[in-house]
């Protein structure tokens, strides 16, 4: 069976050429034809014009990091293509496979024989109070940030319309159980299995002891108001992606209609990549 692979890398880390080069190899022994694209944080939607036009890949391999994932996942989750992770470097929570298994990779395409895990993302609608909008996806998740100066913003969160509360913080978190082990976690939000469905809202070193996380079900429509102030706080999608708030604003963030469809590794599991990331 013939197969058109798509292969996107992060031309940053050095470990990657040697990387490349071996699963090249492999993709022309097995005749698999292939193309290439560098994550380009700042240009994606560029990236995917470009490329698109060739051919849709039957599968896609994100050579890098977990941010290649993220970026991989933005650009082909809602054309429903398989995202392989190969990871190089250290063992990231996204990133199935390692460099020595790039044979176990390439046959898994040959065969078509592989497990997928649905991953959730977020949809992200930003409208802006001089009719700007602002439309975009996330697989980790969203954040409002006060950015590089040292500002506290005030915030008002309201989930399916009702208030919930308005919080005092250097920002706020909306992530999918897949992000929860992101920057969330950083933030002190809670761990969820990441085939889960729920959208947690986690405040970023907030102004009140009393502020902690909330975990939503995938139905809840969240929407955050933010006044603007100088200096301007941003939203920042999966990290990667950074748009400043110059006006007031109101974001909506709901469950995507597609979702990131992660091959896993059949000889790790999430609680293994816990154990060996979290030092337990």
């Amino acid at each position: 069976m013939f197969h058109f692979v798509a292969i996107v890398y992060n031309p940053v880390k050095e470990e990657v050429k040697k990387v490349l080069d071996a699963l090249k190899d492999s993709l022309y022994k097995q005749n698999i034809d292939f193309f290439l694209i560098k994550s380009d944080f700042s240009n994606y939607s560029a990236n995917l014009k470009q490329y698109w036009d060739i051919k849709k890949p039957d599968y896609v391999i994100s050579v890098g990091g977990d941010g290649t994932i993220l970026y991989s996942a933005r650009l082909f989750a809602k054309f429903d293509v398989p995202i392989i992770g190969l990871d190089v470097g250290k063992l990231g929570f996204l990133m199935q496979f390692s460099e020595i298994e790039i044979p176990k990779v390439v046959e898994m395409i040959v065969k078509g024989e592989f497990e997928v895990e649905n991953r959730m993302m977020l949809k992200v609608f930003a409208k802006f109070i001089s009719g700007g909008k602002y439309v975009n996806n996330a697989l980790n998740e969203i954040v409002v940030s006060r950015g590089k100066f040292h500002r506290l913003l005030d915030i008002d969160v309201f989930v399916n319309g009702e208030f919930l509360n308005r919080y005092r913080a250097d920002g706020i978190i909306v992530s999918t159980p897949t992000g929860s082990t992101a920057y969330s976690l950083s933030a002190f939000g809670p761990i969820v299995m990441p085939s889960l469905e729920n959208i947690v809202i986690t405040p970023i070193c907030p102004h009140t002891l009393s502020a902690r996380s909330i975990v939503l079900d995938s139905n809840s429509v969240v929407n955050l108001k933010i006044k603007h102030q100088e200096p301007s706080p941003v939203i920042v999608i999966d990290g990667q992606e950074y748009i400043d708030i110059y006006e007031d604003v109101e974001i909506d963030v709901s469950k995507c209609d597609f979702y990131a469809k992660l091959v896993l590794n059949q000889s790790r599991n999430f609680f293994d990549v816990l154990r060996a990331k979290l030092n337990w």
